[in-house]
C-alpha cells in the first residue's frame, strides 16, 4: 500500500480488493448494486494505475493490479476496434503522430497557458476521453527512417524502438530537442556497435497498450509478432537486442518461451555491453533519479541509481515516489492520478537542473510536476562519455 499512487485520492489496493468482494456479496445476496459498481469504477478501476508494484510490497505477493486488469476486460466492448489497430498499427502510430501535429498548432496558435486551461476543460467534461494538454506534451516524432544493414566488423545490436519512442518527440520547451532514437542509436554507435532494426518496425507493439486497456488476446497477437521480429533481426538470437523503454521490455521479457531472445532495458544494456566501451567523466550539476515500475520489476533500480553516481556527483532520489502514476496514458485521461502520486516532487528536486528516467511517457508528468525536464537515461550518459581508446 504504501507505493500505491491513488491512495489517498481514491481507494488503496486493500481497499480495492475488500470492497469489489462487498459488491460480489451483496449482489449474490439480491442486493441491487448498480450504483455502488458505478462509483467503483472510477475509485477502483479507472484510477488504478494497475502496475503490480503493490505486489512487491505484499507479505504474499497479491498482485492488485491484475484483478483490475481483469475487470478492464470485462469493460473492453470495442473489439473491432482493437482488431483493426492490431492490425494496422503503422496507421494507428500515423495517426498518433497526427494527433500530435494539431496539439502543437494549437499550442502556436493558442499560446501555451490558454490551450493547457482548454484542455483541462475539455478532458473533464469529456470524463478524459479528451486527452489533456500540458507544457510537457511531446511534440511529434518524425517517422524514423531505417537505413540498410551493412556488413562491417563492428559488433551489432539489434536496436528496438518503442511506439512512445517512434511517435513522441521532445516537448517544445525542452532544452533538449534531440529525439531518443537518434540520441540512442549515437551512444550505440559512439560504444562501437553496429546499430540494426527490426524489418516493418513501425507496425510492432509489445501489446502493452491493448493489454492495458482489457484487450489481451490482441495484446498478445502483438507480442508474438514482436518476438518473431526480434528473433529475424537478430539472425536467431545471435545478437542482443536493446529496447529503449522499460515498460516495453518488462512486457516482453514476462514468461518468455522463447529462450534464444538477448533483450536488455537500457540499464542493464549499459552496465554490462557499454562500461567497458565508454570513459565516464562525471558532472558536478546534480541529477534527479526515478526508478521507474518497470526498473523495479526487472530489478535494476540499484543498478540505475549506480549508473546515475557514476554521471554525476550529486544525485537525488525523491523520497517517498515509487509509481509515478501516469501508467502508461493515465496521465493523459485521469491527470489527478500523476498529480497526487507527483505532489511532493517539486519541492524534492529543486536544486536538479535534470531528471532521468527509462520511459517516456513517464518522463511527461516527471517532467510537468517536477518544473524539470526528464530524460531518458541515455541522455545523461551520451553527455558524460566518449568512446574509450583502443
Amino acid at each position: 500500500e504504501p507505493v500505491c499512487p491513488s491512495k489517498g485520492l481514491t481507494l488503496s489496493p486493500r481497499q480495492r480488493i475488500v470492497i469489489w468482494r462487498d459488491i460480489q456479496a451483496k449482489k449474490r445476496a439480491g442486493v441491487d448494486t448498480t450504483e455502488l459498481e458505478a462509483a467503483y469504477e472510477y475509485q477502483g478501476i479507472d484510477t488504478c494505475a494497475a502496475t503490480g508494484l503493490c505486489a512487491q510490497r505484499c507479505p504474499v505477493g497479491i498482485n492488485t493490479g491484475e484483478l483490475v486488469k481483469k475487470l478492464r476486460s470485462r469493460k473492453a466492448t470495442h473489439t473491432k476496434t482493437a482488431n483493426w489497430l492490431e492490425g494496422n498499427f503503422a496507421t494507428a502510430l500515423q495517426g498518433a503522430r497526427f494527433t500530435l501535429h494539431v496539439a502543437n498548432g494549437a499550442r502556436m496558435l493558442l499560446g501555451a497557458p490558454r490551450l493547457a486551461k482548454l484542455s483541462a476543460t475539455l478532458t473533464r467534461l469529456s470524463k478524459g476521453q479528451v486527452p489533456q494538454w500540458t507544457n510537457a506534451m511531446p511534440q511529434p516524432e518524425k517517422a524514423i527512417r531505417f537505413s540498410p544493414v551493412v556488413s562491417d566488423a563492428r559488433p551489432r545490436v539489434v536496436y528496438l524502438a518503442a511506439c512512445v519512442s517512434r511517435v513522441m518527440g521532445p516537448a517544445a520547451g525542452d532544452k533538449e530537442q534531440m529525439s531518443l532514437y537518434d540520441k540512442t542509436r549515437g551512444l550505440l554507435e559512439k560504444a562501437g556497435y553496429q546499430v540494426v532494426f527490426p524489418d516493418n518496425q513501425d507496425s510492432l507493439c509489445c501489446g502493452q497498450p491493448f493489454a492495458s486497456k482489457g484487450y489481451a488476446e490482441q495484446g498478445e497477437h502483438k507480442r508474438q509478432e514482436l518476438i518473431g521480429a526480434l528473433l529475424h533481426a537478430s539472425r536467431g538470437g545471435l545478437d542482443p537486442i536493446y529496447c529503449d523503454t522499460s515498460p516495453c521490455t518488462l512486457r516482453l521479457v514476462q514468461d518468455l518461451g522463447e529462450v534464444r531472445l538477448d533483450l536488455y532495458d537500457p540499464v542493464r544494456f549499459i552496465r554490462t555491453h557499454l562500461m567497458d566501451r565508454l570513459d565516464f567523466t562525471p558532472q558536478e550539476a546534480p541529477i534527479a533519479v526515478h526508478v521507474t515500475c518497470s526498473t523495479q520489476h526487472l530489478g535494476e533500480s540499484q543498478a540505475l541509481i549506480d549508473l546515475a553516481r557514476k554521471c554525476s556527483n550529486n544525485v537525488v532520489i525523491p523520497e517517498g515516489i515509487h509509481c509515478c502514476g501516469f501508467a502508461g496514458d493515465k496521465g493523459f485521461t485521469t491527470p489527478e492520478l500523476n498529480a497526487h502520486s507527483l505532489r511532493t516532487l517539486k519541492d524534492a528536486v529543486q536544486h536538479c537542473s535534470e531528471g532521468i528516467s527509462t520511459s517516456r511517457t513517464c518522463e511527461i508528468g516527471l517532467t510537468q510536476h517536477g518544473g524539470i525536464d526528464y530524460h531518458g537515461l541515455v541522455y545523461l550518459v551520451d553527455r558524460v562519455t566518449r568512446a574509450r581508446a583502443n
